[in-house]
């Protein structure tokens, strides 16, 4: 009894907090890229260069932090959804395991060629994820108000893999920084909008189970409307 009361209060912190990690740590990531914008390195072109390229050149370690934040704030953002029951089974919850862990590892590895790798991978990965989540989220009430988003998103997500496949290949690499930074910033607008509706769904668990405080049924307005003739003449009658 008192493990079950345990694990549930443990799946609601974990609810309740994930959220909040996955967005700071999101906000410290943007940090590091505005920061980064800020004080660049004169000798390092962001439009000529990819990520990768640019992060094993870069003299400070801006590019690296930022791309560990938004994994670190993904995993987090992955437990919340797994405490929350989110329909996330199967391959979404793999596929948002390997992007994060693909760009922890993009900031850990310091060589350029796997970096490279471990990018495309990353970057294949969510959109395929989200695109499979829009739908599972469609059909859920507590996920339903970020399912059409996820789907725009998810398009423009489409659309940047299109344009980096054709910089990296036909191409040869000529603005393939602007095609994948402007993707990066797409998957980065696909992980805050799932961790601000998880959020919301933790906030609402919240208030709905404060003691004392008592959800009032809506009432049908139809139903009041054909009820109230009824009840006249009744009394009438």
């Amino acid at each position: 009894m008192h493990i079950r009361r345990w694990t549930r209060h443990s799946r609601s912190m974990v609810k309740r907090l994930s959220p909040m990690i996955a967005i700071s740590a999101l906000v410290l990531a943007m940090a590091a890229v505005v920061a980064g914008q800020l004080d660049p390195s004169p000798h390092l072109d962001p439009v000529a260069l990819s990520i990768s390229e640019y992060a094993a050149q870069e003299r400070g370690v801006l590019t690296e932090f930022a791309l560990a934040m938004l994994g670190l704030a993904s995993l987090a953002l992955l437990a919340g959804l797994k405490a929350a029951s989110a329909p996330i089974d199967g391959w979404p919850e793999r596929l948002i395991l390997l992007w994060s862990l693909t760009l922890l590892g993009v900031a850990a590895i310091p060589w350029a060629r796997a970096q490279d790798y471990l990018v495309a991978v990353a970057f294949l990965a969510l959109p395929v994820a989200t695109a499979q989540l829009a739908g599972r989220f469609g059909d859920h009430d507590e996920w339903r108000p970020v399912a059409r988003t996820l789907e725009w998103l998810t398009l423009l997500a489409g659309l940047g893999l299109a344009a980096v496949t054709y910089a990296a290949l036909p191409g040869r690499g000529v603005l393939i920084g602007v095609a994948e930074r402007g993707l990066l910033l797409v998957e980065f607008a696909l992980v805050a909008s799932i961790s601000w509706q998880l959020l919301r769904v933790g906030l609402m668990t919240t208030i709905t189970t404060v003691p004392g405080v008592v959800r009032q049924p809506v009432a049908d307005p139809t139903q009041n409307a054909t009820s109230e003739p009824v009840s006249r003449h009744a009394h009438a009658a």
